[in-house]
């Protein structure tokens, strides 16, 4: 979530009352399906996505369609590292007035590193784990280079406040996940998400902690970060201001309606390379709308959009990333 207390405020009472905004304040665009990691938890083979980038005009035709002043990600199913023009795409967003972030699995940011700086609002590495031989299968595999180049941004950054770095760890057991909070806490980063491995196709395949391991994770991870001075976060209770934070937590079950509503496609789309706008990342195939056919209120305030908040749990199925019982 943003950390404008405006923003946290409207969202917090929109959601108690489940009053729909006038439009999406986050927008995820998905610039590239090709990646240079093949990681066991991540859905993208089972979405059997075509491995291209979208061109600059088009990315370009969608920024100039989208209007101004969104909270944009330049992030799909892919490594956005890897496109050719994303420093073009960067400049560009932030040229019509855009917040910019992007998540990396951060093997290739070196280069980047100065660039990111000077650009970006925010910047996410996903790094599952700092142990030696930790096996692909189970999440980002463990790199030294990734390490190296988390460490080498943030003390460049040196006391800038921009962009926020924040480490992803996928929740695969309970002493990977503390080395890596560990980690985090030693080389200065701003934040660490915590995020469930989640199960969008119900695949039964997957290792994740059960509920018991997870409370124990949380709850060492929120010890780490005392320690550390930084701030951990997990499953949406991304605020600055603790006070917002506590009542976030206090009025999750209204706001979720008891898990009738997830709490992510309230304020957010996600267009894919054709142009085509999802309520989530994990619903690639599921089109509410194209933004070379439709402008962006038109698919907001459509009757696919409509459809899709009375039927979340018909939609979405065995995804269980967001369900009450797994926030803490």
């Amino acid at each position: 979530m943003l950390t404008n207390p405006l923003y946290l405020i409207k969202g917090i009472v929109g959601r108690t009352f489940y009053t729909i905004p006038q439009r999406p304040e986050r927008i995820q665009i998905e610039i590239t399906n090709r990646c240079n990691y093949t990681c066991g938890m991540c859905p993208r083979e089972s979405f059997s996505l075509s491995e291209r980038d979208i061109s600059l005009d088009l990315f370009k035709k969608i920024i100039d369609w989208i209007g101004s002043r969104y909270n944009i990600t330049l992030t799909g199913w892919g490594e956005p590292l890897l496109h050719p023009e994303l420093m073009n795409m960067i400049l560009y967003t932030r040229s019509k007035g855009h917040h910019v972030g992007v998540t990396t699995n951060g093997l290739l940011l070196s280069p980047f590193i100065e660039k990111f700086i000077d650009t970006l609002d925010k910047l996410t590495v996903s790094l599952d784990s700092i142990k030696e031989g930790h096996e692909v299968t189970d999440g980002h595999p463990s790199n030294k280079v990734v390490q190296k180049n988390i460490e080498t941004l943030i003390n460049y950054r040196e006391n800038r406040r921009k962009p926020v770095v924040t480490i992803q760890i996928t929740m695969h057991n309970k002493l990977q996940c503390l080395d890596t909070l560990k980690f985090a806490g030693t080389v200065g980063a701003d934040r660490v998400y915590l995020v469930r491995l989640n199960n969008p196709l119900g695949n039964s395949g997957f290792k994740r902690p059960g509920l018991k391991e997870e409370l124990e994770i949380y709850k060492a991870a929120g010890e780490i970060a005392r320690k550390y001075g930084f701030q951990v976060d997990n499953n949406y209770t991304a605020f600055d201001n603790r006070l917002l934070r506590l009542f976030y937590k206090q009025l999750r079950p209204v706001m979720y309606r008891f898990d009738k509503y997830c709490p992510k496609p309230y304020d957010y789309l996600y267009i894919n390379i054709d142009g085509k706008a999802t309520p989530c990342c994990d619903l690639p195939r599921y089109e509410v709308g194209n933004l070379f056919k439709q402008g962006i209120d038109e698919i907001w305030h459509g009757e696919n959009m409509h459809y899709f908040r009375e039927h979340q749990n018909d939609v979405c199925g065995n995804c269980d990333a967001l369900r009450l019982k797994h926030l803490y």
